[in-house]
């Protein structure tokens, strides 16, 4: 009786190892961290190899037709690491924001016509955007391309480079005068105003040329007027006093930059 019950157990026993054995382990998620660089990398060269191809036929790459195959090719390749998930939050909004700036470079060219001043703009933005973002992917998440299309890499990362110094500089000096309080001053003669205040430049950039855009409301919150309070130069440490004349009496001054150079 003992052997019957034993041999049982035992059969149990082999059977459920048998079908654990036969169970596949169950697989965490795949992620794209250790993958995403080879795969922007990739995408990178197909879009470079297909802007030597059509120059090779004899085809002008700026014209909007090509140029739209071009950001094409870089899409289709990137497109899937959109969907897929990230160990690293950061990298996952570079990749999300690279995918979209490629996303806006197509939108420009399909939007407007490439001899607009609208299309400079916006696909000047385009650029500095996905410029920017492979700067980051270069310093931070170590993107190497092909040696054939390296120079292409390394004149967009200067520029990203450029493009965030001046949006360090832009934050700077709207720092500087975001909390400025500008005074007004009605002359003995009556019916015209100065609005004035000194501003310290705390930071260690010297500026020239710069522009404050004045903008003056009225006591119902109505813009009434705008105009220019502007300085030659700036130096660092150095104190400024920003005027502008008019004969608007108004109840608030928004003050913000219009315009400024960074002496080097």
């Amino acid at each position: 009786m003992m052997k019957k019950v034993f041999a049982a157990i035992l059969s149990i026993a082999l059977i459920a190892g048998v079908s654990a054995c036969g169970e596949k382990k169950a697989e965490g998620p795949d992620y794209a961290d250790d993958e995403a660089m080879s795969i922007i990398a990739e995408g990178f060269s197909n879009r470079s190899s297909l802007i030597d191809k059509l120059k090779g036929q004899g085809k002008d790459t700026s014209e909007s037709k090509n140029l739209q195959q071009i950001i094409q090719a870089e899409i289709d390749n990137d497109k899937p690491l959109k969907a897929r998930q990230f160990k690293d939050s950061k990298l996952q909004e570079q990749i999300i924001a690279y995918l979209n700036s490629l996303d806006d470079q197509l939108a420009v060219v399909k939007k407007y016509s490439s001899t607009s001043a609208e299309y400079t703009t916006a696909w000047s933005e385009a650029y500095d955007k996905r410029s920017t973002i492979l700067k980051t992917f270069v310093d931070k998440y170590g993107l190497k391309v092909d040696s054939k299309y390296q120079d292409t890499l390394d004149d967009l990362v200067r520029n990203g480079n450029s493009v965030q110094e001046k949006n360090e500089t832009d934050q700077v000096i709207n720092n500087l005068v975001s909390s400025a309080q500008f005074d007004r001053t009605e002359a003995e003669y009556g019916g015209y105003y100065t609005y004035s205040a000194v501003i310290e430049n705390t930071s260690k950039i010297n500026f020239s040329n710069v522009s404050l855009l004045l903008a003056l409301y009225d006591a119902d919150g109505v813009k009434v007027e705008e105009t220019f309070a502007n300085t030659s130069s700036w130096a660092a440490g150095e104190k400024v006093r920003f005027e502008a004349g008019t004969d608007v009496n108004a109840a608030q001054v928004k003050v913000s930059v219009s315009n400024y150079d960074v002496v080097k």
